[in-house]
C-alpha cells in the first residue's frame, strides 16, 4: 500500500514538474537537438556531357496540344505553385538525363539551375512596345499552339530520341506531355474534336510553313474570341 502511494506521489510530482516548465525552456531544449544533415547528391559521370550550363532558353520548340492537355498542364503548374515553363524544362531534364541528374543540377547549381550571366550595363534608354497577341486563323478552339523556349542542347537531344523513334519532334514531345500529365491510358487525338484541316494547319505551323498572325493591344473580349491563340512559355 505504501509503495503504491509513493509511486502515485512521484508520478503526480513528476507531472506537476513537467507542467510547470516554461514554454521558452521547452523550446530551448528542442532547439538544442542536432538537425540531421540533408542527403548529398554526388555526380555519377566524369567529363563534359554538355549539360553543365543549360540556363540560356534561346531555342524555340513549336508543338500543338489538345485543349484538355493544355488545361491539365496549367492546372498542375498552378497547383504546384511553379511556372509551367520551369516545370516542363525539369520534365525534359528527367526524361533526357534522369531524376538523379536533375537533383544533382539543383544541388550544384548547374544545368537548368545554372546562375544567369551578370546583367548588361543600363544605358538608360527605354522603349515602349505595344502588346501583340499571336494567333493562327482557322485553327479553332480545340487545338492550342505552344511555343516553348529551352536550351539548344536539350532540343537537340530530344530530336535524337525522336529520330530513333521514327517520329517528328513535335509529335514525340506531344506524346511525352500526354503521358506525363494525362497518363498512358489516355490519348486525346483518338477522340479528337477538331477537323482534319485544322490538324493540317497545326502541323504546318509546327514545321514553319504556316506563320501566325498578330493583333496589337486587343481588348479582353477580342482576345477571348481569338481562335488558335499561341501560348508562349519563356521563363
Amino acid at each position: 500500500m505504501f509503495g503504491f502511494l509513493f509511486r502515485k506521489k512521484v508520478v503526480e510530482e513528476g507531472s506537476t514538474f513537467k507542467s510547470n516548465l516554461k514554454p521558452s525552456a521547452v523550446k530551448q531544449t528542442q532547439q538544442q537537438a542536432p538537425k540531421p544533415e540533408a542527403p548529398r547528391i554526388s555526380p555519377l559521370y566524369e567529363g563534359n556531357r554538355g549539360i553543365d550550363n543549360l540556363y540560356a532558353n534561346d531555342t524555340e520548340l513549336r508543338i500543338w496540344i489538345p485543349e484538355p492537355l493544355n488545361v491539365a498542364m496549367k492546372e498542375a503548374a498552378d497547383f504546384l505553385r511553379v511556372s509551367l515553363s520551369k516545370h516542363l524544362r525539369e520534365l525534359f531534364v528527367i526524361y533526357l538525363y534522369g531524376l538523379h541528374e536533375l537533383l544533382c543540377m539543383k544541388e550544384n547549381k548547374t544545368g537548368i539551375f545554372h546562375p544567369p550571366p551578370p546583367p548588361k550595363p543600363d544605358n538608360g534608354i527605354r522603349f515602349s512596345r505595344a502588346r501583340v497577341v499571336d494567333y493562327i486563323p482557322g485553327l479553332g478552339k480545340n487545338i492550342v499552339p505552344l511555343k516553348l523556349f529551352l536550351h539548344e542542347k536539350m532540343k537537340a537531344d530530344l530530336q535524337v530520341l525522336a529520330d530513333k523513334a521514327g517520329l517528328p519532334l513535335s509529335q514525340f514531345v506531344r506524346e511525352i506531355l500526354v503521358s506525363h500529365f494525362l497518363g498512358h491510358t489516355v490519348w486525346p487525338e483518338r477522340n479528337s474534336l477538331w477537323t482534319r484541316e485544322q490538324q493540317e494547319i497545326a502541323h504546318g505551323w509546327e514545321l514553319g510553313t504556316i506563320e501566325e498572325d498578330g493583333i496589337t493591344s486587343p481588348t479582353d473580349d477580342e482576345e477571348a474570341a481569338l481562335e488558335g491563340k499561341v501560348e508562349v512559355l519563356h521563363w
